[in-house]
Order: C-alpha cells, then structure tokens, then sequence
C-alpha cells in the first residue's frame, strides 16, 4: 500500500499556530504487514519503535482497538527536515493513514486529526498534511478543529530552503511570554482577513495582510541572511513573504511567470547556498465529517 503526504508551511505570517497551507512536494511511503518493524529510506538511528510513523500507526490501531502487529515501510521523502516544511507532521500523518487503510477507512478524517494531532501537540502542520489546501485550526475543549480552504490557482508559492536547521524547541525558545493588546489585534485583524483573499488571490493587499507581530520579528534572529533574502524577493515584485514554520526556510508568493529567473542569481551569490523550489498548493482532499 502506497501513501503520499504533502510538505506543510504552518503560520504563513500573521496565522500564528492557525494557519497552516499543504503543498505539491509529497513523501511517499510504501506498507507492507508483517510481524515487527523495519525500515527502508531513513537514518538508522530513526529505525525502531520511536520512530513517528510508528508511533502514530500503534495509536491509530489502538483507537480502533486492534493490535498493531507491525509494517515493513519504504520511505522516499524529498521534505527537508527542520526546515520548517512539516517533515515531522508528515511522518505522522502517514502512520496514521496506513493504519486506517489497513483497517478498511474505519476513522473518520476528524479522528485521525485528534490521533496526529495528540502526537504533534499542534494541528496547525498535521491538518494540511492530512486534508490538503489551506486549513485554519484550533483546539476546543482538548480537541483540534479545522477548516478547510482553497487557494487561487493566481497564486505561486516558491521555497528559499538554505542549508541549515531550526529546531521548533529552539523557535519557540526565542518568542516572547507576553505581547502587547495592540500586536495581538494587529494579527487578528489581518488573519481574519487573509484567507479570504489567499482564495480569491488578491495580490493588491496580500503583502499587507502577511506581516505579523508575534513570532517572526524574533525568529527572524535566528535565520542568517533573513533580510537580504526578503529584500531581494521584494525588490523583484513578490506579493508576499512570510517564515515557514518556525524556518529557516522562507517562502515568497508571486503572480510573475519570470519571478524565479529574476531572483535565481542574485539568490546564488547568498553565503547559505538556499535552494530555490516553486510549489503549487495540494488542492483539498478530505473533509472532518468525511470517512
């Protein structure tokens, strides 16, 4: 049995543990049963029973009351890991979608958000990777709900992936305890707004609604040349620029066939030898009342 799960960019600007969008770069993992566990495709520190593929599959067997008996699973992932590209969540998400097909599609798409959601600690990555498009979540009463949105075909997303890591501890680590009332408020008013305009694809007012107060003038400190990537994607016209995740990888939304080819040289001649990578958005696949 085959699994596609997409990369995952959570927070896309002032959607701080909100907002999380699916795109087209896909990990494939492929199941068979059998007796234990073993691994094809990842480190062999990963191969044993805390692996999250692992972890995720037991749970999912568990909340439909069977006993995992085990899976030989071969990995191709392309998604850097701690980048900020949702490599974590797609690990779970594929664990518990081969769970559920072994188990003929017992659960519910809001059940395996609870499971993924319950390892992660967040939905804002595993919701996109599991229903694909743009997704607003948030927790209620200790469970994670979600809405799905679509993206305008009109908007492209490119990747400036460098080549080094964040972990999320350490992004988290940075942000404040507190924040002012009128940063909260200047968030909230442009997230309610942008989903609106990321499914209409308005780019007269997308790059305004994309700047945020509460997490990325601090881990922003944490990404080498930061600046000098945002002002050359700006300098060439893009409509938006936000940190993926908790980075280091940032994405730039264009509208411009030749905004890659107008940023690629200037980019190359970085110190951090960021890899350049257009994404289109994973169109919507589930739905949380959908089996």
């Amino acid at each position: 049995m085959k699994i596609e799960v997409p990369c995952t960019s959570a927070n896309i600007g002032c959607g701080f543990d909100s907002l999380g969008i699916a795109f087209s770069l896909k990990a494939t993992f492929e199941f068979t049963r059998q007796i234990g566990y073993s691994f094809e495709g990842c480190e062999e520190c990963y191969q044993n029973e805390e692996n999250l593929i692992v972890i995720a599959y037991k749970k999912t067997m568990e909340a439909m009351n069977k006993s995992p008996a085990g899976f030989h699973v071969i990995i191709d992932s392309p998604i850097p890991i701690a980048r900020g590209l949702g490599s974590s969540a797609a690990m779970i998400a594929a664990g518990a979608l081969a769970a559920n097909a072994f188990e003929e599609n017992k659960l519910s798409m809001q059940e395996l958000l609870e499971i993924c959601t319950s390892i992660e600690g967040h939905p804002d990555n595993v919701a996109p990777a599991l229903m694909g498009g743009l997704t607003v979540s948030w927790m209620e009463d200790g469970k994670p709900c979600c809405v799905p949105y679509d993206v305008s075909e009109r908007l492209k997303f490119c990747a400036l992936i460098p080549d080094f890591m964040i972990s999320t501890e350490k992004a988290r680590e940075i942000l404040p305890k507190t924040v002012p009332l009128e940063d909260a408020v200047f968030n909230l008013s442009r997230a309610a707004a942008l989903t609106k305009i990321l499914e209409e694809g308005n780019t007269e007012i997308l790059r305004y609604l994309l700047k945020d107060k509460l997490h990325e003038p601090y881990r922003k400190k944490l990404i080498h040349e930061y600046d000098r990537i945002k002002d050359i994607c700006e300098a060439k016209g893009c409509d938006g620029f936000f940190i993926s995740g908790s980075g280091p990888t940032l994405m730039a939304i264009y509208h411009q066939e030749n905004f890659i080819d107008q940023i690629q040289e200037e980019i190359k001649q970085c110190r951090h030898h960021w890899q350049i990578m257009p994404l289109t958005v994973e169109k919507v696949r589930g739905n949380i009342n959908e089996r």
